[in-house]
């Protein structure tokens, strides 16, 4: 194509700039590029420290709701 001519990309009905980046689901996300759609399966970290992971509403990963004290400067001994 020429320099500066963007293709936008269509998916389920909706219109997508180029180089626009969406979730079509928590686990998935889609990037426009020049009329073609790519999309890349959200890879989800380990959770090793945490006991009792949650998922927040839409999104993929699960996240530790209490954040490790391991590393707070302001607990002294």
């Amino acid at each position: 194509g020429e320099d500066g001519e963007e293709i936008a990309c269509t998916q389920n009905g909706q219109m997508y700039l180029n180089r626009d980046i969406w979730k079509p689901s928590p686990c998935q996300i889609c990037v426009c590029d020049n009329g073609a759609i790519l999309c890349d399966e959200i890879q989800c970290q380990d959770l090793l420290e945490c006991e009792n992971p949650q998922v927040p509403p839409g999104e993929c990963c699960p996240v530790c709701p209490h954040t490790p004290r391991d590393f707070d400067p302001t607990i002294g001994k």
